[in-house]
């Protein structure tokens, strides 16, 4: 975590030192955060390998009937969360507990005692994997591993994550997202989209807005392919450092917004502008079709 905050400090004194900046200088800074990140994700790797003969893991599965649950909430600290849709009134979710100590009875011994809640009330299943012992979180490694199958009438999906990836496929709906450090990956998917990553890439597939959709990073490139925009209001994407790359299908209406580091705004038309496009760099480039 120092180091993430490193990054951040190095990056805002280099971007609010400088009145001019040259193409080579957005160059430089865009470098140095990649090689920092790739420390961390690295260093943590290391870490991961260097206790794995001392871990123990826990599996549990749950069903819950949903065919009246209209929505989804997600709480997790650290470890990924893949989600999708299937055709039953039920919701799936298996859960994978890892611990990483110092010796193999003490990982056992977390895993065996890591309490987590899945339940369904007021029309939400409400899933919370949270680290909330200091003693875990500062001391061990433990993550939660979730997979997640929901029926198609849950159309609300609020997942907030610290560490870790969300991957999410073939899921309509409204999504809120949050995850402090990791990707965001959503494909085959149609709803409104709000998703925020402090440090990690956001990445959309084949994926069709609708209402307002917002894309937002601190460190990380944005990516997404629309098959559809024409239900959009408005979409967003913005990155303090990395790149946004967009494409819309060739019959798309819209009126663009593109403010690119070092190359002032500009503003694109198509058709009868019914989607509002803002696209936004702090250092990056931008690519829109």
């Amino acid at each position: 975590m120092k180091k993430i905050i490193c990054v951040s400090v190095v990056l805002m004194l280099l971007l609010s030192g400088c009145s001019s900046f040259s193409k080579v200088d957005e160059d430089k800074v865009k470098d140095i955060s990649e090689k920092i990140t790739k420390t961390i994700i690295d260093s943590v790797e290391k870490g991961i390998d260097a206790a794995e003969k001392n871990s123990a893991e826990r599996k549990e599965s749950h069903k819950i009937e949903a065919s009246e649950t209209g929505k989804l909430e997600i709480e997790s600290s650290v470890g990924d969360i893949y989600l999708t849709t299937h055709d039953s009134t039920e919701a799936t979710i298996d859960i994978k507990i890892t611990a990483r100590a110092d010796s193999k009875e003490k990982s056992q011994e977390l895993v065996d005692s890591f309490d987590y809640s899945v339940e369904e009330k007021w029309n939400t299943i409400k899933i919370d994997t949270k680290l909330d012992d200091v003693k875990l979180l500062s001391n061990n490694n433990m993550q939660t591993e979730l997979t997640i199958n929901i029926p198609k009438n849950i159309e609300i999906a609020v997942i907030s994550l610290n560490v870790g990836e969300i991957i999410i496929d073939n899921t309509n709906g409204h999504f809120e997202v949050t995850n402090n450090v990791g990707d965001i990956k959503i494909s085959n998917s149609d709803g409104s989209f709000n998703l925020k990553s402090d440090v990690g890439e956001i990445t959309l597939n084949s994926c069709r807005p609708s209402g307002n959709t917002e894309l937002k990073t601190n460190t990380g490139d944005i990516k997404a392919t629309f098959y559809n925009i024409s239900d959009a209001q408005t979409i967003k994407a913005e990155t303090a450092v990395g790149d946004i790359e967009m494409s819309t299908p060739d019959n798309s209406s819209y009126e663009a917004k593109i403010d690119e580091f070092m190359k002032g705004g500009m503003v694109m038309f198509k058709g009868n502008k019914d989607t509002k496009i803002d696209l936004k760099t702090g250092v990056g480039e931008i690519q829109f079709k």
